[in-house]
């Protein structure tokens, strides 16, 4: 499992969600009812809303209104009034009714611009201005003999007046029920579209009006016929609502606008009025259906939730979140921790509190009796070490008592051979008790130092040497460091026995010990062989028959389980082991471990 769906688990699993989850499932009746009763006050809004928009939108259409009905009850007068104007035949009767539709348009009653008669051959020989057309063929008239009746059509392009007018047309019947003709008046758009103009300074998006036929099709229009096709809502057609009847909502139009539309039947099944405002002036959500029951009992839901997981924050989870932190600190070791500060807790929280405060006061206690019990130890422990160190100094200087009155130099070099073991011995056990812990030696100390008392005990006039080293952080255990500084000390022998005894210049010598793998290190020593200052080509010539400093080398390399070469590269002699470094718990663990002096002692004892 990814680390991010571990997090997720342990929200979800946590307290506060589980108190919010139970919560949520007991509330839900409440938010169902609560759902249920919105839904019902949302209808009843949606319907005085959905009155109110069609009562405004009869309001504002009623100028336009009133010019059709005069418009239409014009025609229908005319349609009465002809039989009998036309009744005296030839140009009398036409020239009478000239005269009629001249003085309909004088009468300047409503917006009609022209009035005329169309008898049923297509001719119209009886109009106001004593305009005269053959319509016989158009689709107009097609449409009219097709189903004769009371009928309002667009012509975007008067035969008159050249721009585009709203037709009310009526048949006109003689005594017997015979069809004459039709009586029509025009009603240009434009008047059409000022009578019903929104006056209001402020109103940034004034309403528009339009009428349409059963058929869809757009009649007029306040925002201009032109326009008129970008302010209809999309998707729908406007047959459709034709079909529908009165209704209201909300829908975006094809430029993108979000209006509010109401339809308005005028004429049943004849002339429908489509009204359009602006959406910013309702109330939205009224018209989105159920969303608003909806959104309050989820408010109202989620608003408890808040209130559960506040309550559980404010009385559980804080309190347990800090005795966590508390818990965890102290499982980590820290040890000075401010007081468990439980106020407003409840009685049971108080109480684990108590019983955790308690707790880590005896773990402290007990803490603080074992690390006086171990410092107690360590002190006699770093005791012992001082004592052996110096006691094993004391042989050093015994033995070099002993080698001032030596009368051979057999003797004198055997005695110097173990003078230095004592002192690589004594080192080992300073650093033992003068190292920050028991249980292991740092190598990047105890090999300089050995090496470094090693040259001063070893120089003398003529005889300087220049210590390079490069030593890692390696944690020895004592059962390492004790055989390792005596592998040095028996190396450092060597290096000192061969080197040159007057002349110029210091001899090199390089100590190394470096990690060569994750539980392996190589140690590394070096000397010239190259004579400085020119004093001779080669240098003292060390190898050669194995004596008792090699057999010393092999023995403590084999306490160390390692690996020895040695030989000439180049102009030095490299003495190196490999060994595996052992675990710093084996040094913890041990109990009494075999000092590595008295492996050498008895070595010496099976070479001698």
């Amino acid at each position: 499992m990814t680390t991010k769906g571990a997090a997720m688990r342990r929200r979800f699993s946590g307290l506060g969600f589980r108190l919010m989850a139970v919560m949520g499932v007991a509330l839900l009746p409440l938010a169902i009812l609560s759902y249920v009763q919105g839904l019902k006050t949302a209808q009843l809004a949606e319907a005085r809303v959905t009155n109110v928009i069609r009562g405004e939108t009869l309001i504002a259409a009623n100028p336009l209104i009133a010019e059709i009905v005069k418009a239409q009850t014009k025609t229908a007068t005319l349609s009465v009034v002809l039989p009998a104007v036309l009744r005296e035949g030839g140009v009398a009767g036409l020239q009478a009714c000239r005269r009629v539709m001249d003085d309909i348009v004088r009468a300047d009653i409503g917006l009609i611009t022209f009035a005329g008669y169309v008898d049923r051959d297509g001719q119209m020989e009886c109009g106001a201005r004593n305009e005269q057309r053959n319509l016989a063929g158009t689709d107009a008239m097609t449409l009219l003999m097709t189903d004769p009746g009371p009928k309002i059509a667009v012509n975007p392009y008067g035969p008159v007046s050249k721009t585009s007018v709203l037709i009310v047309s009526h048949p006109v019947w003689d005594q017997v029920g015979s069809l004459m003709g039709f009586a029509f008046v025009s009603l240009p758009h434009a008047l059409l579209d000022r009578s019903v103009e929104v006056r209001a300074a402020d109103e940034a998006q004034p309403l528009s009006l339009m009428t349409f036929d059963a058929q869809g099709t757009l009649l007029t229009s306040s925002v201009g016929m032109d326009a008129a096709l970008q302010s209809l809502p999309v998707n729908r057609s406007l047959e459709s609502y034709a079909q529908g009847g009165a209704r209201s909502f909300l829908a975006n139009t094809a430029a993108g606008e979000r209006r509010a539309f109401a339809v308005v039947p005028l004429q049943a099944g004849t002339l429908y009025l489509l009204g359009s405002w602006p959406a910013n002036r309702l109330d939205n959500t009224i018209f989105e259906g159920a969303f608003p029951a909806f959104l309050f009992p989820m408010m109202m839901w989620a608003a408890s939730l808040l209130v559960a997981l506040l309550a559980s924050e404010s009385q559980v989870l804080r309190h347990v979140r800090l005795l966590r932190d508390r818990i965890t600190a102290f499982a980590a070791g820290e040890r000075q921790l401010p007081g468990l500060n439980m106020d407003g807790a409840a009685l049971e929280l108080r109480s684990v509190g108590l019983a955790y405060e308690r707790m880590t006061e005896a773990v402290v206690r007990n803490e603080a009796d074992l690390e006086n019990t171990i410092h107690q130890k360590e002190v006699l422990l770093r005791e012992v070490h001082h004592r052996v160190k110096n006691n094993l100094q004391l042989i050093a200087s015994i033995l070099n008592m002993q080698l001032r009155g030596a009368r051979t130099n057999e003797a004198k070099e055997a005695m110097r051979t173990v003078q230095d073991r004592v002192i690589s011995l004594a080192t080992v056990h300073r650093e033992l008790y003068q190292t920050s812990g028991l249980t292991d030696v740092r190598a990047d100390e105890l090999l300089p130092r050995v090496a470094t008392d090693l040259l001063r005990i070893g120089s003398a006039p003529g005889r300087r040497f220049d210590l390079e080293t490069e030593v890692d952080d390696i944690r020895l255990t004592p059962d390492q460091a004790v055989p390792l500084a005596l592998f040095l000390t028996e190396g450092m022998a060597n290096v000192i026995k061969h080197s040159w005894s007057g002349g110029a210049g210091n001899a090199r010598i390089g100590l190394t010990l470096q990690r060569s793998d994750g539980s392996m290190a190589r140690f590394t020593l070096c000397n010239s062989l190259t004579r400085p200052s020119g004093e001779g080509d080669e240098g003292p010539q060390i190898e050669g028959k194995d004596g008792f400093g090699s057999q010393l080398l092999t023995a403590f390399s084999q306490q160390l389980n390692g690996k020895v070469t040695r030989g000439r590269q180049g102009d030095s002699y490299v003495l190196s082991m490999d060994f595996p470094l052992r675990p710093l718990s084996e040094g913890e663990e041990r109990l009494a471990p075999k000092p590595a002096v008295s492996v050498a002692a008895d070595d010496e004892d099976d070479v001698s």
